[in-house]
């Protein structure tokens, strides 16, 4: 009877359709990055509308990216102004000389005004609202003085006073007669375009009205100037540190008969008029253009509206305002961006490559300010690439952690740790190679096997073995070695290949005493269990050898091959001759010193080579006596 859940006799269990075309898709890298490649487009629509187009992530990246480019150019790519925009401020020192309350402020405006209309500048804006109520029945003559002022101040140049409105953009209240004197033409809406942060980065004179299109302060005092009202982003990085002239300093020139410094600040110029005072009328910019707060460390500073509409000025007074990208271009652009899921790179020059082009995209689109007055989506392109890069990133990392993982399944017994490491690390190169290295060679051998062995089950002989070669591989590892290859019953084994050791003739020696160590241990369990003890002989040599993957093209494995190697291999077999579980040559005892009771043990002549200085080493147990 077949266990619960098991597959009936003659049935197979087969996979869903969905489930098998998503298999396949992954399996095939090509598929496989299409997946990313719309796993990254997916992530870009969901960033830029949830929850939504305006309170998205990107819009509000986009923001921040804008801050950061006016911040950018103003301090190293500024746009200085020729004929820039003329500053009248209303601060605190104009409330100490001017003691009335404001609504009362008639005859010090009328005084302004005149200065101004014997200047004649190019255009004045007076962001201060007109009187709501006549005031003459408390100062007899105080309405005549500021009605004659605004009509020789309309009559001189362009003059467009600020009209405030409320949430249902219903006018505030002004009185009739300084309405008809003013004009429908010279009153603009002090309105201005915030993003949902309350920042102040856009005009547009469309976008304020409510079911037409509002005439601004700004807006008409560029229709009396004969200038396009433009609409788009405020260029914050236009202009000088603004720097304003008090209201006070204006009138006393006048008082003075200073006509010629009138002139020569005014004339030909275009004129705003407004509060600078520290507690009214506050607006959040990107940048920080007038210093009357003192710096607090902050990038986006509340300061006075006059200075928004004084910005509006200057972009349209240069090369107008900053045109956006279509929202075409930006998808296009960001969709090549996305591409960059389809490339494979090794993660640290996929972050060089990433940083690089994020660098590239914000220089780009400070260009376009600067030249072409448009803004770049920077902060859309900056996290598709990023978004590619991390997902991509993500993926290969889990592709490479389960191959690295199957490697090491499927290796960990065929090679030693230190190749594995190199293998997974890419340090070795593919096929067949080799280059020089200075290497200290171990050989190992036990005595006499065969002829044990021949007395022995073969299944008592691989145990035996198996457990011999358990004992000298972890003693092998832990001092840095590299099993090269096993050869029979016995063992070669490399230090400084294929990673680089500090003392690699100290290693070997400290490893040989350890193998002595180990196999003191296991005879002893030999000698209880009734299984025969072994002996070893050990030859350690150094020198420089040639390392890497030896053999064909089609079969080959890493080795090391050389007469260092060949020495090692002999002096191994002289240690049955001379009675020694170790010998060493003169070469690894020169690179030691005196950290180890070494014996010079002569000079002996090995098969196939010249005779060579030998050196023994004491061990716990001594070995048996020469044959």
């Amino acid at each position: 009877m077949a266990a619960p859940g098991a597959p009936l006799p003659g049935k197979t269990t087969r996979i869903s359709a969905p489930a098998e075309i998503a298999r396949r898709l992954w399996s095939q890298p090509r598929s496989r990055s299409v997946v990313l490649y719309l796993l990254v487009v997916l992530f870009l629509a969901i960033a830029t509308r949830v929850p939504s187009a305006e309170d998205a992530p990107l819009a509000r990246m986009e923001r921040a990216t804008f801050d950061s480019q006016m911040r950018t150019l103003r301090d190293h790519w500024p746009q200085p102004l020729d004929s820039d925009v003329v500053l009248i401020g209303i601060d605190e020192g104009s409330e100490e000389i001017f003691t009335e309350p404001v609504a009362l402020w008639h005859r010090h405006f009328a005084r302004l005004f005149g200065a101004l209309a014997d200047a004649r500048p190019r255009a004045i804006g007076i962001d201060v609202v007109p009187p709501e109520r006549s005031y003459d029945d408390l100062v007899p003559g105080y309405d005549l003085a500021l009605f004659r002022a605004i009509r020789d101040l309309r009559q001189a140049t362009v003059a467009v006073f600020a009209l405030t409105v409320d949430r249902e953009g219903r006018a505030a209240r002004m009185h009739p007669t300084f309405a008809r004197v003013i004009g429908e033409g010279g009153l603009g809406v002090d309105q201005q375009w915030r993003d949902p942060d309350s920042v102040s980065r856009r005009f547009s004179e469309e976008f304020i009205g409510k079911t037409q299109a509002a005439r601004t302060l700004v807006g008409q005092m560029l229709r009396g100037m004969g200038l396009p009202v433009d609409a788009g982003y405020i260029d914050y990085s236009v202009g000088a540190r603004v720097e304003y002239i008090p209201m006070q300093d204006v009138i006393a020139w006048k008082e003075q008969g200073d006509a010629a410094r009138i002139r020569k600040t005014f004339a030909g110029r275009t004129v705003l008029v407004g509060y600078v005072l520290k507690r009214a009328d506050r607006w959040e910019l990107p940048v920080q253009l007038i210093d009357i707060d003192g710096a607090d460390g902050r990038a986006r500073l509340s300061q006075p509206g006059v200075i928004t509409h004084l910005q509006v000025l200057r972009s349209h007074l240069a090369n107008g305002l900053l045109k956006p990208m279509t929202e075409e271009i930006r998808w296009s652009l960001c969709l090549l961006a996305a591409g960059l899921v389809f490339f494979h790179f090794r993660m640290a020059i996929a972050l060089a490559i990433v940083l690089g082009l994020t660098a590239a995209v914000f220089g780009a689109g400070l260009y376009a300010i600067r030249v072409h007055q448009t803004l770049v989506p920077v902060a859309s392109i900056v996290f598709t690439l990023w978004a590619g890069f991390v997902t991509r990133a993500i993926v290969d990392g889990i592709e490479n952690t389960i191959e690295r993982g199957r490697l090491r399944r499927t290796f960990a017994g065929q090679v030693s740790p230190a190749v594995m490491n190199e293998m997974l690390a890419g340090s070795l190169s593919p096929g067949v190679s080799g280059q020089l290295a200075d290497v200290c060679i171990l050989f190992s051998d036990i005595r006499d096997f065969t002829t044990l062995s021949e007395r022995m089950p073969p299944v008592v002989v691989t145990t035996v073995l198996q457990r011999y070669f358990d004992r000298m591989v972890r003693a092998v590892h832990l001092h840095e070695g590299t099993v090269d290859k096993f050869i029979g019953d016995g063992m070669m084994v490399l230090f400084g290949a294929p990673r680089s050791s500090a003392d690699p003739c100290r290693d070997a020696v400290k490893c040989a005493l350890a193998m002595m160590a180990e196999l003191d241990e296991l005879n002893s369990e030999f000698a209880a269990e009734g299984l025969p003890t072994l002996t070893i002989g050990i030859g350690i040599n150094f020198g420089v050898v040639t390392v890497g993957n030896i053999g064909s093209s089609e079969r080959h494995n890493y080795s090391a091959i050389g007469d260092a190697v060949n020495v090692a291999a002999r002096l191994e077999g002289l240690t049955k001759e001379l009675g020694r579980k170790i010998l060493i040559t003169e070469a690894v005892v020169s690179r030691i010193g005196e950290s180890f009771h070494f014996e010079a043990l002569g000079s002996h002549k090995v098969k196939g080579h010249s005779p060579v200085s030998v050196w023994g080493i004491r061990t716990a147990v001594p070995a048996p006596a020469a044959t």
